[in-house]
């Protein structure tokens, strides 16, 4: 009985004394004070933190310098040698010299140590816990540490949670982007075959280097993907539309047969010509005729809207196509109507129904609509040697 009272008063006195014992150091580390989290292993939280370090605003020698933080907490197990995880029972205030941190983060300077120490209090990682001269040791009691003065690592463990998060974000993020990148390549590749000149062949070339850089975003990847995807649309339009044109450029040199010289279907006479054309016929002009540089630059010069979106003048009607079906994608029209405009009005008057429809873009709610009517309004029956003149006028 004797033997249990004292057992009794000792174990108050401890819990007394201990408590005395934590309350005279103001500013240490416990347990008591620390921030509840899911337990994580060290190695866990490390990889979390080389993934996400650029996000956190660390350079990797401040990466280094924390990972020789957490290499001192007590978390070793004794018996199996093994790493156990880090939970809110494990005292997270390392009182390790500076010697110690600085051999483990791979050598730095006692200078350097401090400063990637102040980076990482900057970021809220650790919270500095100094004693009144400065020294880092451990507060004992009964053999076991109960506190210390140090840096404690209780904000990094207090957004663990965040971090292993954040940091399987940037892994899918990762995945998603090997394989954007390897997509942007096989743009890239089928852009270069189409022989682009100006700033589109300079924007196709860039993006090789672009897709090296370490900092790409998958809005930068989706952004290239977007533009390389229109280039090829627009090439694909232009070739869409040449046999058309050619099939214009045919119509309207097929000759009509003259009138007058044709034999009555009532008569087996022949008429006072005999049969012979006396007329003479005129090579046939057509309204998709290739351009000449200077009619080019005439074009353009008539044109208020277009040249605002692309400073570098065509010099060619290839380049002055090119331009009209880039336009015609702004302005939300079909690339085949855009084709069937050029085909049956020619490039120079489709660029300029483009141009005027650009300056009332507020007004027209549905340009493929608008542009159809324009087709349709126009007059079907051929004159001349079998061009189509456009009747309608755009209001």
């Amino acid at each position: 009985m004797e033997h249990e009272e004292v057992t009794a008063i000792e174990v108050e006195a401890q819990s007394s004394c201990a408590s005395t014992l934590i309350n005279s150091f103001t500013g240490i580390g416990t347990i008591e004070h620390q921030p509840h989290f899911a337990p994580v292993t060290r190695r866990a939280l490390m990889a979390a933190v080389n993934t996400t370090g650029r996000t956190l605003g660390l350079r990797p020698s401040s990466v280094v310098v924390l990972d020789a933080l957490l290499s001192c907490l007590p978390c070793s197990d004794p018996k199996t040698g093994h790493d156990s995880p880090i939970t809110p029972l494990t005292l997270l205030t390392v009182f390790a010299c500076n010697d110690t941190l600085c051999f483990r983060a791979k050598g730095i300077s006692d200078r350097q140590l401090r400063r990637h120490l102040e980076k990482l209090e900057a970021a809220n990682l650790i919270l500095r816990r100094d004693s009144a001269n400065g020294k880092r040791f451990p507060i004992m009691r009964n053999g076991k540490v109960i506190g210390a003065f140090g840096i404690d690592l209780s904000p990094l463990l207090a957004r663990s949670g965040e971090i292993l998060r954040l940091s399987q974000k940037h892994r899918h993020e990762a995945d998603e982007l090997r394989g954007m990148k390897a997509y942007i390549q096989k743009l890239r590749v089928e852009c270069l075959r189409l022989g682009l000149q100006g700033e589109t062949l300079n924007f196709v070339e860039a993006t090789g280097n672009s897709m090296r850089r370490a900092g790409v975003t998958v809005l930068q990847a989706s952004s290239i993907i977007t533009r390389l995807k229109l280039i090829l649309q627009n090439a694909n339009a232009v070739e869409n539309a040449a046999p058309l044109q050619e099939l214009a450029v045919a119509n309207s040199s097929e000759p009509q047969q003259p009138r007058d010289h044709m034999r009555s279907p009532c008569s087996s006479k022949v008429t006072a010509s005999d049969g012979q054309n006396v007329r003479h016929k005129e090579t046939p002009k057509s309204n998709t005729r290739k351009l000449l540089p200077n009619s080019v630059a005439e074009l353009w010069a008539r044109l208020t809207e277009i040249p605002a979106f692309y400073p570098n003048q065509p010099t060619s009607e290839h380049g002055l196509l090119q331009v009209l079906f880039e336009f015609g994608k702004m302005l939300r029209i079909n690339s085949g109507l855009m084709g069937k405009a050029v085909s049956l009005l020619g490039v120079t008057e489709a660029i300029q129904i483009a141009d005027q429809i650009a300056c009332k873009i507020d007004l027209i709610k549905n340009p493929d609509n608008y542009l159809s009517k324009i087709l349709t309004s126009s007059c079907n029956t051929r004159v001349g040697h079998g061009q189509l003149r456009l009747h309608a006028q755009i209001n």
